[in-house]
C-alpha cells in the first residue's frame, strides 16, 4: 500500500520480560519456562506495525538515558520510524513490563511507566509543529492521560483523523472522547470506559452505541477470535476474523491498531482498514514476542488471499 498521508504516534516505549507459567499466589515461588526479553510499549509497537506496512510514521515517546533507551532509538531507525521527536530523559528509567503467559497463550502484564510518565502536553505541542493535514494521529493510555488528551485535541483541531486505543483501560472524561474520531477498545476496555465491570454482560453492540453517545465518531471494538465490530452513524458492521493457531496474544491489539492506521493513511475505507487490522492481529498471535510478530504487508495480503474469514 502506498501512503497518502503521515501517521503520527504519541505513545509509550518499554522493555518487556516474558515468562511462561502460572501466576503465583502471595508468598509463593513457581518455576516457569521460556524466558524471553524484548521491546514493547504500545506506542512503539503500533508505530513499528504501521511502518512495516508502508506508512510514513513519526513517533513521540519518552525513554531513559540508559541502555534500553539507546537500543530503542536504534530499533526505530532500523524499522524506518522517524524518532527525531523522542525524548531521552536523564535520571528516569525506560519503562519496563513483566508478562506472564499461561499455557493457553493468554497474558497478564504489570508495568512501571518510567520515562513515559514524564511525557507532557508541552512535548506534544512541540511535536505537533511537524504535523500535516490530512494525517492520522494515533495515541494510547500508557502515557499520562492529559498528554494523550492534548494530542487528540490538537489533532482534531488540525483536521487529522484521531485514533485513541484506550489501553490500559480506564474511565475518561467525556470531553476527551469528543476529540476521538475512531476509538479502538477491546471488549473489556470498552466497558471500563463506561464505568462498568470489565466483564459486564451487556451486548457489545449496545456498549459501542453508548460510547458513540459520548461523542466518539466511530467505535471499532476488537473481539479477539471473533474479529471486530464497527459502530458508526449507519449502524453496526461486523468484520470477521481469520482462524490461526494462537501462541501469544500479547501483541494482537498493537498489530491491529498499527495496521488500521496504516490502512487509513493509504486511503482505505474504515471497513477495509479494519479488515486488514484483523488480519494483522491474527498473524501477530501466531508468534512469541511482539515486535518479531508484527506482520509485513506481504504476509497480510497472503493471509487475506489464502484463508476464508470466519463468519
Amino acid at each position: 500500500m502506498m501512503p497518502t498521508c503521515e501517521v503520527y504516534v504519541v505513545g509509550s516505549y518499554g522493555v518487556a520480560f516474558w515468562i511462561v507459567g502460572d501466576v503465583p499466589a502471595p508468598g509463593e515461588t513457581l518455576l516457569g519456562s521460556g524466558f524471553a526479553f524484548g521491546n514493547g510499549g504500545k506506542g512503539s509497537n503500533q508505530a513499528i506495525g504501521a511502518a512495516r506496512l508502508g506508512a510514513r510514521c513519526k513517533l513521540l515517546a519518552g525513554v531513559g538515558a540508559d541502555k534500553f533507551g539507546d537500543e530503542a532509538l536504534e530499533l526505530w531507525r532500523a524499522e524506518g520510524v522517524d524518532c527525531s521527536a523522542v525524548r531521552q530523559m536523564a535520571e528516569t528509567p525506560t519503562m519496563a513490563g513483566i508478562i506472564i503467559l499461561d499455557a493457553a497463550g493468554e497474558n497478564r502484564i504489570i508495568t512501571d511507566p518510567g520515562a513515559n510518565a514524564r511525557l507532557t502536553a508541552t512535548d506534544v505541542e512541540a511535536f505537533a509543529a511537524t504535523w500535516k493535514s490530512p494525517g492520522i494521529l494515533l495515541t494510547q493510555l500508557e502515557i499520562p492521560v492529559e498528554t494523550a488528551a492534548r494530542a487528540l485535541a490538537i489533532g482534531k483541531a488540525r483536521g487529522l483523523t484521531t485514533i485513541l486505543n484506550p489501553a490500559p483501560g480506564r474511565a475518561l472524561p467525556k470531553e476527551i472522547l469528543a476529540d476521538v474520531d475512531i476509538l479502538t477498545p477491546n471488549q473489556s476496555e470498552a466497558r471500563i470506559l463506561l464505568g462498568l465491570g470489565a466483564h459486564d454482560r451487556q451486548a457489545d453492540a449496545e456498549i459501542a452505541a453508548r460510547l458513540r453517545g459520548l461523542g466518539v465518531g466511530y467505535v471499532v471494538m476488537t473481539l479477539g477470535a471473533d474479529g471486530a465490530l464497527i459502530a458508526g452513524p449507519d449502524g453496526i458492521i461486523k468484520i470477521a476474523s481469520y482462524p490461526v493457531n494462537v501462541v501469544d496474544t500479547t501483541g494482537a491489539g498493537d498489530a491491529f491498531n498499527g495496521a488500521l492506521a496504516a490502512g487509513l493513511a493509504s486511503g482505505l475505507t474504515l471497513a477495509e482498514a479494519v479488515r486488514r487490522g484483523t488480519a494483522a492481529g491474527a498473524l501477530a498471535v501466531t508468534k512469541k514476542l511482539v515486535v518479531p510478530a508484527l506482520p509485513e504487508e506481504s504476509q497480510i495480503s497472503q493471509l487475506m488471499k489464502d484463508r476464508t474469514a470466519c463468519a
